[in-house]
């Protein structure tokens, strides 16, 4: 009889105040009246979750960042609910502080304020000075009554979440299993309650991420719990001053946001411990002390583990979902648990790219946030068995708190692209089985044909710098207007971050020198005839008939033989396909360009060419130069061996790629390889010359293909050198079979912002 009349207490307390205001939100619909009376309603909203206690209140507090979901009116009065929580008496909190610590507040504290620094709906936190160290501390005790009030306030969730999930069930395919995320729910306030735990997980945060390499700089301050202070119901901590991102500057609150989602995603996905409660209140900029200006990060309680396979699903998915690899995304998807191992793919996947299209590069959404993501999300349930792990809940949740403070600064700002450079940087840097995988996925198309301007963007990112148009909620396309210099990208491609991402650059270069020794080749054999065509004096004079031109001599293949010079070059250097030729012009673009010296003159060099490159060489190329001085008089030996190992390898792919052509082994063709190989260290390569010869390279990847010159059914691309203020558009278009139909190569110099080296593909 007595848990029936405590539940219709708990029921009767959440429906009495609730009821006048739905009445009221039900009469302002039916009238059209609603725009102008949300500021009352939303007045009279938070009185009522003020009144419904600390549950409600969080919900609020959530809800109170939202301007993307929310109108102006009701956000302004759901931001006073933060600070509106009426805080108890500091005779209960000292009476509670003695008892959990055992000793009189005189006896432990020098100061101890006589009012509450702030009242949040679990505790209220007290400013104090420790007798024995005399160290400035916050003293964290906890809202008397808070653990039974939470228990009434979930009883009653627990019931309304029993109706939504039979309707949602009925109405929706939705596979959700909402108990099991109240559930969760619940074990994180409980958790919560105890302040020992927020303690610990502080700690082991801050040790954590002192240790991450993903975490650059220093402007992150996670206040150090003091354990022999703390108990159940009491938290003692440093001190720190500070103000809510909420009431700075926008700029202010951009670049801070931008040091939580760092901390948020090395939480996320490099340690798999993150943050589940990043509201308002939980993030200050420091504003006074050694660590002013730092983003103090507060409040542990609530805190979820992610385990690393679903760590690099995450990764995956994203990068499947940026190229549009529906059936690939279904399979991170399953891993994730968010579909079930039987799903039908046939029903999922139209259902995915109807409604994560318009996210993507040049999909057309209006808004690219992860609420208005969420939103379309919403509607798959009524067409495919979604579910959401119970830690997904928090995971969303952190996520949308953070895009939501960013929001109130920026209406434009997408959390994924800046996010990008964190990404970027765990994928280059990762040396687990599925990286080389991934990096493929990312840089190459489905046709094996490397992606200029996602390379460049990678680069970018990689080192910071991210474009501030995306065109999509996920965008790895977009290269920045003013990124990193020549010198910089390259110490970042020879540097140990970059080693995974060495392989592909090598490839690329292999394939680009393939066409570049193919084209000078075939030409200087054509001009072979005229070098030995013998001429009679005064024959113009005389009018006699020029003397027919000998044959060229013969040449000596190792493994082939003697054969004529026609019959060589036709087997090591065949004639370049019209789409390789499209290539080839917008590669010699890109050299005249570092360079700096007109297209032309690489067509047909001569010595006053070679005098010009000698005397005055392009911004690119001394840049380059320096760069490479550079690294040479600091005596990185680590770096210079990166440079030396690129150089090797680039050449001894392209000797696999002629051995290949001819039928022969490398060693057959190329007698002196292994000697060579030897002397320069790289004895490795000698094993491997079989595989790469046969399948391009570590990664699998044809030469070919990874010069970008795969044919496929249509194609663009653009390699630009800003710093000389050259633009290279490649544009070719195929008929159904595969074949260039047609192509053009472009030179546009109105682009230059004098330093970025950037490649893009249209």
């Amino acid at each position: 009889m007595i848990p029936c009349c405590s539940a219709l207490s708990s029921v009767c307390s959440l429906s009495c105040p609730a009821a006048p205001w739905l009445t009221k939100l039900a009469n302002a619909v039916l009238t059209g009246r609603l725009q102008d009376r949300q500021a009352e309603l939303a007045r009279d909203a938070v009185d009522n979750l003020e009144r419904l206690g600390p549950t409600f209140i969080k919900l609020g507090q959530i809800m109170s960042i939202r301007p993307d979901v929310l109108p102006p009116p009701v956000l302004a009065q759901l931001s006073k609910l933060q600070d509106r929580i009426a805080p108890f008496s500091t005779a209960e909190a000292r009476r509670m502080v003695e008892k959990e610590l055992g000793a009189p507040i005189n006896e432990m504290f020098v100061e101890f304020s006589e009012r509450p620094i702030a009242a949040a709906s679990l505790a209220q936190v007290y400013r104090a000075r420790l007798r024995s160290t005399g160290q400035e501390v916050a003293v964290k005790v906890q809202r008397p009554g808070a653990l039974s009030t939470i228990s009434k306030d979930l009883y009653v969730m627990r019931r309304g979440v029993g109706v939504y999930e039979q309707l949602v069930k009925r109405f929706t395919a939705q596979t959700t299993d909402y108990q099991q995320l109240l559930s969760t729910f619940a074990e994180g306030l409980y958790t919560e309650m105890d302040f020992r735990n927020e303690a610990l997980n502080a700690s082991r945060m801050i040790d954590l991420l002192a240790e991450a390499e993903g975490l650059r700089g220093d402007r992150l301050l996670i206040p150090q719990p003091i354990m022999e202070y703390t108990t159940r119901r009491v938290l003692t901590m440093e001190w720190v001053t500070g103000v809510k991102l909420t009431t700075l500057p926008s700029d202010e609150v951009r670049s801070l946001v931008g040091v939580g989602q760092e901390a948020f995603l090395v939480q996320l996905l490099e340690v798999g411990f993150f943050h589940g409660d990043p509201h308002p209140g939980n993030l200050l900029k420091v504003t006074e002390g050694p660590h002013a200006g730092k983003l103090a990060l507060l409040d542990f309680g609530l805190v979820a583990e992610i385990p690393a396979q679903d760590r690099a699903a995450m990764v995956s998915a994203t990068i499947h979902l940026a190229n549009r690899n529906w059936a690939a995304l279904v399979d991170d998807f399953i891993d994730l648990e968010f579909l079930p191992p039987d799903a039908n793919r046939a029903v999922i996947i139209p259902v995915m790219e109807r409604v994560l299209g318009p996210y993507l590069r040049g999909g057309g959404a209006k808004a690219f946030n992860f609420q208005a993501l969420s939103q379309d999300l919403l509607t798959t349930t009524m067409e495919i068995p979604f579910s959401v792990p119970p830690y997904m809940s928090l995971l969303a949740r952190s996520v949308a708190t953070l895009e939501g403070i960013a929001l109130t600064a920026d209406p434009n700002y997408q959390m994924v692209a800046q996010a990008y450079p964190f990404v970027a940087r765990k994928v280059l840097r990762d040396d687990g089985s599925g990286t080389a995988a991934l990096l493929r996925d990312l840089v190459y198309d489905d046709n094996g044909s490397l992606r200029p301007g996602r390379l460049s963007a990678l680069l970018q990112a990689a080192l910071g710098y991210v474009s501030e148009q995306s065109e999509g909620f996920v965008d790895f396309d977009a290269v920045p207007e003013e990124g990193a210099s020549a010198s910089e990208i390259l110490a970042f491609v020879l540097s140990p971050e970059a080693r995974e991402l060495r392989p592909l650059l090598v490839q690329w270069l292999a394939g680009a020198a393939d066409l570049v020794i193919r084209d000078r080749t075939r030409k200087a054999a054509a001009a072979l005839p005229g070098l030995f065509t013998p001429r009679l004096p005064f024959a113009a004079l005389l009018g006699l008939p020029q003397l027919p031109s000998p044959p060229p001599p013969p040449v000596f293949i190792p493994g082939r033989g003697v054969m004529s010079t026609d019959e060589a070059v036709e087997l090591l250097t065949p004639a370049l396909t019209d789409q390789e030729v499209i290539y080839y012009q917008s590669l010699l673009e890109l050299m005249a360009g570092v360079l700096g010296v007109p297209p032309a003159q690489l067509e047909a060099p001569g010595v006053d060419t070679l005098i010009q490159l000698i005397r005055r060489p392009g911004d690119q190329a001394r840049e380059l130069q320096q760069a490479l001085v550079a690294i040479a008089q600091r005596g990185d030996s680590a770096t210079a061996a990166a440079a030396m190992d690129v150089a090797v390898q680039v050449v001894d792919q392209v000797a696999c790629l002629l051995a290949d052509r001819a039928g022969l082994g490398v060693d057959t063709l190329f007698p002196m390889r292994r000697a060579l190989l030897r002397s320069t260290g790289r004895t490795g390569l000698i094993d491997s010359s079989s595989s790469s010869s046969s399948s391009g390279g570590v990664l699998g990847v044809s030469i070919t293909a990874a010069a970008g010159v795969a044919a496929s059914s249509s194609s663009s691309g653009v390699i630009g050198v800003s710093g000389t203020g050259v633009t290279v558009s490649t544009v070719s278009s195929s008929s159904s079979n595969g074949r260039s139909s047609s192509g053009s190569v472009a030179v546009n110099n109105s682009v230059s912002n004098g330093r970025t080296l950037v490649m893009r593909q249209l």
